[in-house]
């Protein structure tokens, strides 16, 4: 696996969030990326509608996690109710793409830190890590066992 580094400029974000355990995350995110979809028309000024980003917040000290389903705004001019906006500052990342079965995903993390630790790149654990999904891959509307699905992750770097 191979990553590029990549400097992601700041981005305006708005969408909605769960906070659990990892096992809580595995049952309740397919819940929260249907509830975003049918939702996700009420978000004005959003920059490209086909591009979805999952924002993970990890708390290594409770094993609690914060996953945001959002989109890209150009500003903050209304947030709908139930939902968050916020931004993030312009960070240097390492991109990898995943294609294929989502059962496959595990292996795809495991190889690209491989990658991040063979060529002395450096996490950023205080930074957000990021998947980025277009038409490529819409969790709960396509298949997850297709074969051509595909998704970007973004690891912050220091």
């Amino acid at each position: 696996m191979e990553g590029t580094i990549v400097h992601v400029p700041q981005k305006h974000l708005i969408g909605l969030s769960f906070s659990g355990s990892f096992p809580m995350l595995v049952e309740y995110m397919p819940k929260l990326w249907e509830t975003f979809l049918k939702r996700q028309d009420e978000i004005p000024l959003t920059i490209s509608p086909d591009v979805r980003y999952d924002i993970s917040d990890e708390n290594r000290t409770h094993q609690m996690y914060t996953e945001y389903i959002v989109v890209e705004v150009e500003r903050f001019e209304h947030i709908p109710e139930g939902m968050v906006g916020f931004t993030i500052p312009a960070k240097t990342y390492a991109r990898f793409t995943h294609t294929g079965p989502m059962e496959q995903v595990q292996n795809t993390y495991h190889s690209l830190f491989g990658w991040l630790n063979e060529n002395g790149h450096q996490v950023d654990d205080q930074a957000l890590r990021m998947e980025r999904y277009d038409q490529r891959y819409v969790p709960s509307v396509h298949e997850s066992a297709r074969v051509d699905n595909a998704y970007e992750i973004f690891i912050p770097l220091r």
